[in-house]
């Protein structure tokens, strides 16, 4: 399970501003990946080298979370950077907690899928911090390139921070039957490389 605090709790009066994202996956007899997921943190399956999201992104971008927003007398605005949130304050619609959005829309109700687990690789759990910075394809690619789960999570959040990442940058890399089997369709992984190319986001 991944979650990720966006506001921290320094006094009770701040409770019922605080939330938490949360991606939870569970793999029933070792066939069967059942994945639930609240607010805009992912789970990703790389399945042959090419990545497959499991999960929505819950954010007021979706029209359909939009639409459920206004219908509970919520708004959304964007920010400077382009960013939607709702009624100026939430980059998601869906999220434990936050009581104080309630009632402008905001829910706790999970999405689910269920996926039979066949010839993949890993699957990755990650915070908006490494969504924000690099793709899902990307994600595939750079772990495919590494030894082990530790190293591939240590990369991962080190190139999101050489990106530019300024929000929670959190990943969980969980290895399947097929780890290691699989090739990157990019070169081979390195840091001076990426520190280069970091400069995209400039």
């Amino acid at each position: 399970m991944l979650t990720h605090t966006h506001t921290p709790l320094p006094s009770p009066a701040s409770v019922l501003s605080a939330g938490t994202t949360a991606t939870v996956a569970v793999l029933r007899d070792g066939v069967e990946l059942v994945v639930g997921s609240v607010g805009d943190s992912r789970a990703v399956l790389c399945r042959k080298g090419g990545a497959k999201k499991l999960t929505t992104d819950h954010t007021p971008e979706q029209k359909d979370e939009r639409h459920r927003i206004y219908s509970a007398g919520g708004f959304v605005t964007w920010n400077s950077v382009g960013q939607a949130n709702v009624n100026g304050r939430l980059a998601m619609t869906r999220s434990i907690g936050d009581f104080h959005l309630k009632n402008s829309g905001v829910i706790a109700e999970p999405d689910t899928q269920r996926i039979q687990q066949t010839n993949d690789s890993f699957l990755a759990l990650t915070t908006d911090g490494i969504n924000f910075m690099l793709s899902d394809q990307e994600v595939c690619d750079v772990i495919n390139q590494c030894h082990d789960a530790s190293e591939a999570a240590d990369v991962i959040t080190q190139q999101a921070l050489q990106y530019g990442s300024e929000d929670n940058a959190s990943i969980i890399v969980v290895p399947l039957g097929a780890w290691g089997k699989q090739t990157s369709s990019v070169d081979v992984y390195s840091v001076s490389r990426n520190l280069v190319s970091s400069g995209r986001w400039a």
